[in-house]
């Protein structure tokens, strides 16, 4: 069996640092996100569905559901390994008649027939593209006149960059409470270190907002865009200092462990876990989390085009 690539680690194990209550938690808030993103879709028996970086298809399993019988799930993703992961789970699910698998990033659907679509479909994708208006352009290009995008991407542009150290902190300990005092330097390295070798690791992530795919959108061609943005501040669930250890913020940066072994002496790491593990074991720390949806419309833009709110 071939070594894990790092998009199908990140999903399998990283993404959740290996805890399975973890992962449950996580796929119970991803399941909502999902609910809303395919609310507006315009899904319908008999729909043809492209889930582009379809990861482990939480996205096109949820459409499949809506399109019935008659409708069909294209997945798509960079990784080899995890358009296999899709395939296997569509046969176990008994659903392999009505799925179709393709290895393509977002930016290149060649693979994809002009015109064939009625919904594509992202969750956290544009954010590793960097040529996002490629990406449009493709998605254009494979949609149905009529058709239309249901896009989820989070949105971590510069605005926020004079903040992070507000929100960077606080994910560990309140800046302003007696136990930061303990841990003050072990955060400054640690912020520094965050600044100079990872906060620029992805251009991508950081070169857009939901400003920038609403104009995308239109240079492509989409005759109609609806973008809502939401930022979302409360107190973090509790955590294992292990989960929490093995856990990383996307495919591309280490886990919280690696980082803290690779900058901190042993004497140092024993005193940031001494300090900092009931903090994160009894939870409530604030947490924010920030994001985009975008739904696009290839003309005909329909007379009733959203569902009763």
């Amino acid at each position: 069996m071939p070594e894990p690539d790092k998009w199908s680690r990140w999903l399998a194990e990283t993404r959740f640092g290996g805890d399975h209550k973890a992962a449950e938690a996580q796929l119970r808030t991803l399941t909502a996100l999902r609910k809303r993103l395919l609310r507006k879709a315009g899904l319908t028996d008999g729909k043809v569905v492209l889930d582009v970086g379809a990861g482990e298809g939480l996205i096109g399993f949820g459409a499949l559901e809506i399109v019935g019988a008659t409708g069909r799930v294209i997945f798509s993703d960079i990784s080899d390994q995890l358009v296999e992961f899709t395939r296997a789970a569509a046969a176990q699910m008994g659903v392999l008649d009505r799925c179709s698998f393709v290895t393509a990033g977002a930016e290149d659907l060649s693979a994809i027939e002009t015109e064939s679509v009625d919904l594509v479909a992202t969750r956290s994708v544009l954010i590793y593209v960097d040529d996002k208006q490629r990406a449009f352009r493709e998605f254009f290009r494979v949609l149905k006149p009529g058709g239309r995008t249901a896009l989820f991407e989070p949105i971590d542009d510069r605005r926020m960059t004079g903040y992070s150290d507000y929100w960077r902190r606080r994910f560990w300990v309140d800046p302003d409470s007696a136990e930061s005092a303990h841990v003050n330097d072990l955060l400054d390295r640690l912020d520094e270190h965050w600044r100079s070798r990872y906060l620029h690791v992805n251009e991508a992530m950081l070169n857009f907002n939901e400003r920038d795919l609403l104009m995308m959108a239109v240079a492509a061609g989409f005759a109609g865009v609806h973008t809502e943005l939401y930022l979302d501040a409360g107190p973090m669930r509790p955590m294992k200092w292990d989960t929490m250890m093995n856990t990383s913020g996307n495919p591309l940066i280490p886990t919280n462990g690696e980082v803290m072994r690779e900058i901190f002496s042993p004497e140092d790491q024993a005193r940031f876990e001494h300090h900092l593990r009931p903090i994160i074991e009894r939870g409530g720390n604030l947490w924010r989390s920030h994001g985009s949806f975008t739904w696009a419309f290839k003309a005909p833009i329909p007379k009733k085009p959203w569902p009763d709110e």
